[in-house]
């Protein structure tokens, strides 16, 4: 583990790389109460794309498995703290 870099059950940037599902380019996630279906947001150069369940799946899974890897605000604060103080 770098020094400096948060503890805990999240890895730091450096720590983890870049995740696999950021390869896939940006996109948003809505899930809304039933009956609403849970929708994927992506933006293309020709438009955005509304994609809805059942076809939207993978983007949820892709959606859940970074918010398991990612840092609460507390460890990305002190994440971005120690890396402003190693750069300067």
């Amino acid at each position: 583990m770098r020094a400096g870099a948060p503890a805990g059950r999240h890895r730091g940037a450096y720590e983890a790389g870049v995740h696999a599902t950021l390869s896939s380019g940006s996109f948003s996630v809505y899930r809304m109460e039933d009956p609403s279906p849970e929708v994927g947001y992506v933006e293309t150069p020709k438009g955005a794309l509304y994609i809805e369940t059942p076809d939207s799946d993978s983007m949820m899974e892709m959606y859940d498995r970074l918010w398991e890897v990612s840092l609460s605000a507390e460890e990305s604060a002190e994440f971005i703290f120690t890396v402003s103080k190693e750069l300067t």
